[in-house]
């Protein structure tokens, strides 16, 4: 049993810790806040909607935008069907 165990826990630099607490099961939702001009938010939004569709074709996209002296602030959730569509996705991400 105790085997099993450390087979899900990295022991590199010295240090031991679970994986789970790295990468958490449940962590299907990437969340964040676009903001700046109308356009620049707009495009960014779009290439992550299409992005999160090209990991996981049925991805949730929700986005909630608000406005204040002509500066648009977007909040985006995507949901995915898993942990690993998630990290994929960020990862991507980074390179739009």
């Amino acid at each position: 049993m105790a085997d099993d165990i450390l087979k899900d826990c990295g022991d590199e630099c010295g240090c031991t810790m679970e994986i789970g607490t790295v990468i958490n099961d449940n962590d299907c939702v990437f969340e964040c806040e676009l903001t700046g001009d109308r356009a620049s938010v707009e495009g960014t939004f779009g290439r992550y909607a299409e992005e999160a569709k090209k990991v996981c074709e049925s991805a949730a996209v929700t986005s909630e935008d608000s406005q204040s002296d002509g500066i648009l602030t977007k909040k985006v959730r995507i949901e995915f069907s898993c942990t690993a569509e998630n990290i994929i996705f960020q990862l991507r991400a980074k390179s739009l």
